[in-house]
């Protein structure tokens, strides 16, 4: 019985606690009274906002826009306010500030009938503005670019307008500005939005002194490495020569007669010594031995020269790393051309060309 009492009551409670927040619910609904300030700022937003529909109707929508950001700024509660500084940015090709006050716009206004129509207007004509925004390009507005600079644009040679702008799509992009003996101004990564002006200023490094700029000696070392390995060889052949020399002048005269010692070798007598196929052989094979030596270090000798010459002037040569340059200046060795020849007999060689 107890039980049963209990549970009669809050049966009755249930549909007086809803009667309750049924009423209550309007007025939560409502919005909260406007303090006297308030109330002042709203009525010198309405006047402001009346001489701003006139200049929007004579087609001043310049004019508008500063009368209905005037108001605006007095009293920025107002959905009508909003909506009619959106049109008029709208009209005046602003659609950054449009897009922003249409949104201001549905979010201030109730979603009821009055305000229905302009809501779905404005719903559509923002989808409208958003998509022309995003296929705006976008624009690098370059300052103080010096006459005469190189300009690259995502590694492309680039040519601002008259006013040193370049359009440019939506995204990031990279930005080289060089002039010679200068450092490059370089910008590997700049963003631009849809639309956007995005302004770059160029500051390049005073010129710099030529003296103090590395110098590329690739080809210094090369040639000197050569140089060092011919005037070697040419040394060891040399070397090599003199050693047969001493061993033939203990075999033979000055004469090209053999010795005693030498014709004993062979079982050969004294005065046959210009009979003895074997002394004669052993005689001829170190007068060739000691020609071709002699011959390999004359020209490794001269080779070793020619290339220490070569060395010397590719030292005095040797291009400047620049690093100013967009592109880097090829090194006049590089056209150094070697092809083989023929000279028409079964012989062959080779030849080098230069390109000028």
């Amino acid at each position: 019985m107890q039980f049963r009492r209990k549970s009669t009551g809050f049966w009755i409670r249930l549909p007086l606690l809803a009667l309750l927040m049924a009423l209550a619910l309007p007025a939560l609904a409502q919005p909260a009274a406007l303090t006297t300030e308030q109330a002042h700022a709203r009525d010198e937003a309405i006047e402001i906002f009346n001489q701003g529909k006139a200049a929007f109707k004579a087609g001043d929508y310049d004019a508008a826009q500063q009368l209905f950001l005037k108001a605006w700024g007095k009293f920025d509660r107002e959905p009508l306010i909003a909506l009619a500084l959106a049109k008029a940015c709208d009209r005046a090709a602003n659609l950054e500030k449009a897009q922003i006050y249409y949104e201001a716009f549905l979010r201030l206004a109730p979603a009821e009938k009055d305000f229905a129509k302009d809501r779905e207007q404005t719903v559509k004509r923002l989808a409208e503005v958003k998509s022309l925004l995003a296929s705006r390009p976008g624009v690098l507005k370059f300052q103080g670019l010096p006459t005469g600079a190189r300009l690259t644009l995502d590694d492309q040679p680039a040519d601002p307008d008259t006013n040193g702008e370049i359009k440019v799509t939506a995204g990031t992009h990279s930005v080289r500005v060089a002039m010679d003996k200068r450092e490059p101004f370089v910008r590997p990564a700049v963003a631009v939005q849809a639309g956007e002006t995005k302004f770059i200023d160029v500051v390049l490094m005073a010129p710099i002194d030529p003296a103090t700029l590395p110098h590329d000696y690739t080809l210094t070392w090369i040639l000197g490495s050569a140089a060092g390995a011919s005037l070697l060889a040419g040394g060891i052949f040399g070397i090599l020569a003199l050693e047969r020399s001493d061993a033939y002048s203990k075999r033979f005269d000055s004469q090209g007669y053999a010795y005693q010692a030498t014709l004993d070798t062979y079982g050969c007598k004294l005065t046959d010594s210009k009979k003895c196929d074997g002394a004669l052989a052993e005689g001829n094979t170190f007068v060739s031995q000691i020609e071709f030596r002699r011959n390999a270090m004359i020209i490794s000798l001269g080779v070793g020269a020619a290339l220490t010459t070569a060395t010397i002037i590719a030292a005095v040569k040797a291009p400047v790393i620049d690093r100013s340059a967009s592109v880097q200046q090829k090194p006049w060795w590089q056209d150094l051309r070697a092809y083989p020849t023929m000279d028409g007999k079964g012989g062959a060689g080779a030849a080098v060309s230069l390109a000028f």
